[in-house]
């Protein structure tokens, strides 16, 4: 009886501490993020800034660099030749997104619309849409429109959120190389 008694206290036990080592609480935004930036895979000119949704269960960021800044990397790197092919862009930003640490593909080229507002317009064989980016340099915050502009001038989604550089070494206005 006591053997049986022992025997069911110690499986009892031994489920307890699996199960919870089995517990796992889902990453955040900036828990992805810092698991990347530690593995130093923001190393590029077009990884100035991380930008994250307000919001605390956010497993989405999103990677921006401006064309100035872009410009003003390659020119203190003395590369002449990628600053002929970025010239015929003019101005804008880059964004890459990520969800739970993987990219959602290459950096996306916003048009600079003014120094704060930076739009995307696409024709989709469903719909003509539109994603605009308001941001405010000085604070780093960001508000996202979403447009679905067959159906509506208003926006489908908005998304609101914070920036801020990847590496704090580095100037809001010169990015330097990594």
């Amino acid at each position: 009886m006591v053997k049986t008694v022992l025997l069911t206290i110690a499986i009892l036990f031994a489920l307890a501490l699996f199960a919870q080592q089995g517990e796992k609480h889902p990453q955040n935004a900036r828990d992805y993020f810092i698991e990347l930036r530690d593995l130093n895979t923001f190393n590029r000119y077009t990884d100035k800034y991380v930008c994250f949704h307000d919001g605390n269960d956010e497993q989405g960021f999103a990677i921006m660099t401006t064309a100035a800044d872009i410009k003003a990397g390659m020119i203190s790197n003395g590369e002449k030749d990628g600053l002929k092919a970025l010239a015929k862009l003019g101005s804008g930003m880059y964004v890459q997104t990520y969800f739970k640490g993987v990219s959602n593909g290459e950096p996306i080229f916003y048009e600079g619309i003014t120094d704060t507002e930076y739009r995307l317009d696409y024709n989709a064989p469903i719909h003509h849409g539109r994603s605009v980016y308001l941001i405010n340099w000085k604070t780093g915050r960001y508000r996202l429109q979403v447009f679905a502009l067959d159906h509506s001038k208003l926006p489908e989604m908005e998304v609101f959120g914070k920036c801020e550089l990847i590496h704090p070494g580095d100037t809001p206005s010169v990015l330097t190389p990594r």
